[in-house]
């Protein structure tokens, strides 16, 4: 787990674009700038900007390998996971982090929704893969955080594996990029 202690860290993720630009990234990566501009439907310039951002933070690396020629950029997202460590108590670190954690919500529903929209377009198989459920518990704060620490440990081994195959570039052909998202929290009763 990478840890984030750094306000500056979570201002480069909290803007709408280089989120959705992660997420793709990380769907489709290792790739070239201009097919994520392309992706994007946005101008290269753009992207390479928002990828030297990211860069700078160590969410992205480049992949200078895969380039057929010294003009072609590939880049891929870092594989890792967050933890937020930080003491963002000053207003500004507040600040941050509720931008972050804003634009990190909507990603995820809209994610979903675009799910929901598209999924009958897959083949039946995957259709039929994908899962979701709520659950409403009765727990106490320790509770909770070791429900955290039992989902963080079962979803390990498959970042694991997903890191290794990403970082090789060696999947099996019908492998496709999961989004996995839960939230747990308290509710007033």
């Amino acid at each position: 787990m990478r840890q984030i202690d750094d306000p500056d860290m979570l201002k480069i993720l909290a803007n709408g674009f280089r989120m959705k630009l992660f997420g793709l990234l990380f769907r489709i990566g290792p790739v070239t700038v201009s097919e994520l501009a392309r992706r994007m439907d946005a101008d290269p310039g753009q992207v390479s900007y928002h990828l030297r951002q990211m860069q700078k933070h160590g969410f992205i690396e480049d992949v200078p390998e895969l380039a057929r020629d010294s003009r072609e950029r590939w880049v891929r997202a870092v594989m890792v996971g967050w933890i937020l460590t930080g003491d963002f108590e000053d207003p500004e670190a507040k600040a941050a982090l509720q931008a972050w954690t804003s634009q990190w919500v909507i990603d995820q529903f809209e994610r979903l929704r675009d799910f929901e929209r598209t999924h009958m377009k897959l083949p039946e198989e995957w259709r039929n893969t994908a899962f979701g459920g709520s659950h409403h518990l009765r727990l106490t704060k320790d509770e909770l955080a070791q429900l955290a620490d039992q989902l963080c440990a079962v979803l390990q081994p498959w970042r694991e594996l997903t890191r290794s195959r990403v970082e090789s570039n060696e999947a099996p052909p019908d492998t496709r990029p999961i989004f996995t998202f839960y939230h747990a929290f308290p509710e007033e009763p």
